[in-house]
């Protein structure tokens, strides 16, 4: 049977309502834990929790008779009585616990309804924890003085996601002969379809070789320092997903969409990514222009115009939003998922410039990215998709001798190394002999003859030449599979990254697919 109570509205709720709650399947399933408590609990403790009872007497009951049946003790009336002995009497008021114990015990029901009742609960203690949700969302409303609009909705998002993530029954246990079969099935269901991958493919044969393609459910780390080509490698990889008819998600926390649009413009039509801003030739020499650069030749502006054709075609979303939060991606990306057309992979450019919920907002910065973190694993298995988290690399990789980034470059991003599946660094040498080179270039050292001076330089420059449109992506985590290294090709024009087999007049969107 039911009850209800009235409950304080709030500032502005209107009329009372009536919270939601089912003492008598309190009552009747703490009977049975009285009774019969191993069968009981065995039943119920993966999805109930003492917080989850509308009766603080209750709750504290339930707490009691878990902690003393997880350590192996027995619960009955006998022995659950002595934590009673001196009730907290902001708890129990004027009860007497003995007499209460009593009538649990009278309204036992027998531990093979015990769930059912669990279930009851639960889903009292979920609803009164939307009616409290709205109820603060509709005060917050009425003082527009207090939040903006946009941030009343990112707080009731975030809020929901975790009210969310309680609502689902513990995962039954599978057997390892269930779970060998089911492999087995993947495996044949991969063969069939024609694709030697475990998931989707990268769209980069050397990625693909290592990973066995994108699974879904499965978390991405691509980390790399500014200027390696984050975003480049990102877009890249929404671009040939997106190129063999699969829906992508892609967002951009520091570009606008037609920055991303012309980044993948440039690509496709082999121009170099100023020519695609400006309109102009930037392919011609500096002195051989004449006051600005000439416009683009019919033949580029057509090239241009047939990418955008092509891109038409193309089941590839890009949000901008700024500081999006896992709230707020996660109601886009299951609407998507939901529709016909589905979704298939999320790209987040990239992890730090996203933010946390309001509750972790104003602390370590570690605490905020590592509720991300968690939070992009939980969206990842939920959707059943695979995300590809870009993250940008702390300083240390710099301040050693070969620059090579290492995992341990991505501490500053809380749980992200713990929580990935695959976590790949990009490097292109080419960039910091370069940027030395550009500062001055080498300098002769004390005592350093003028031959060995001059050895020295030329072993400069042929590591120079020898990294130029070269760069790597280094799997140093791989969960299921091996560690080791993609040699890559990279278009410093468009800003493009290609796999070191490919043709550089190859489609630059659907390059590498064939290997999937």
């Amino acid at each position: 049977m039911s009850i209800h109570k009235p409950v304080d509205p709030g500032l502005f709720g209107g009329a009372l309502r009536s919270v939601p709650q089912n003492l008598g399947c309190e009552h009747g399933l703490l009977g049975s834990v009285l009774v019969d408590s191993k069968k009981t609990l065995e039943a119920v403790e993966e999805i109930l929790r003492p917080e989850h009872f509308s009766d603080p007497v209750n709750a504290q009951i339930y707490e009691k008779a878990l902690l003393m049946y997880n350590e192996a003790r027995k619960v009955d009336i006998l022995t659950i009585i002595r934590h009673f002995e001196h009730p907290d009497e902001l708890v129990w008021g004027k009860l007497n616990p003995r007499e209460y114990l009593a009538k649990l015990m009278n309204a036992y029901v027998s531990p093979l309804v015990a769930l059912d009742y669990a279930r009851e609960i639960r889903d009292a203690a979920m609803r009164r924890e939307l009616m409290t949700l709205c109820q603060q969302t509709s005060d917050l409303c009425s003082r527009p003085e207090d939040q903006r609009a946009e941030d009343i909705v990112e707080g009731h998002e975030s809020a929901l996601l975790h009210i969310a993530m309680g609502m689902s029954d513990s995962q039954p246990n599978v057997t390892f002969h269930e779970a060998l079969c089911n492999a087995l099935i993947s495996a044949r269901e991969a063969v069939e379809r024609g694709s030697a991958l475990a998931g989707l493919s990268w769209g980069y044969r050397s990625l693909d070789r290592l990973t066995n393609g994108l699974v879904g459910g499965n978390m991405y780390v691509i980390g790399a320092r500014p200027a390696m080509g984050k975003t480049s490698i990102g877009l890249g990889i929404a671009l040939r997903v997106a190129s063999a008819g699969l829906r992508c998600l892609f967002w951009s926390g520091e570009m606008t969409a037609e920055q991303v649009g012309a980044r993948g413009g440039a690509a496709k039509s082999s121009l170099n990514l100023r020519s695609v801003f400006s309109g102009r030739r930037w392919d011609v020499p500096e002195e051989a222009a004449t006051g600005q650069q000439p416009e683009l030749e019919g033949w580029q502006w057509n090239a241009l115009q047939g990418a955008c054709d092509e891109a038409q075609k193309l089941p590839l979303e890009i949000d901008t939003r700024g500081g999006l939060t896992v709230a707020q991606l996660r109601s886009r990306a299951r609407r998507m998922k939901r529709s016909k057309r589905g979704l298939n992979a999320i790209v987040l450019d990239y992890v730090q410039l996203m933010r946390g919920s309001p509750r972790v907002r104003g602390r370590m910065r570690y605490e905020e990215m590592t509720e991300i973190s968690n939070e992009l694993k939980i969206l990842a298995k939920e959707l059943d998709v695979p995300v590809i988290v870009l993250a940008q690399l702390n300083r240390e990789s710099e301040k050693r001798e070969n620059k090579r980034p290492a995992m341990s470059d991505l501490r500053d991003t809380g749980a992200l190394e713990q929580d990935a599946d695959v976590i790949a660094l990009i490097h292109r040498e080419h960039y910091y002999i370069q940027k030395e080179a550009s500062s001055g270039g080498l300098v002769k050292r004390d005592k350093e003859t003028h031959d060995a001076f001059n050895v020295r330089c030329q072993e400069f420059q042929e590591r120079l030449d020898a990294a130029r449109g070269k760069g790597d992506v280094f799997v140093v985590k791989n969960r299921h599979g091996p560690e080791g290294r993609c040699r890559m090709l990279f278009d410093n024009e468009t800003t493009w990254f290609r796999d070191a087999g490919e043709d550089m007049r190859s489609p630059a969107w659907g390059a590498g697919l064939e290997f999937a």
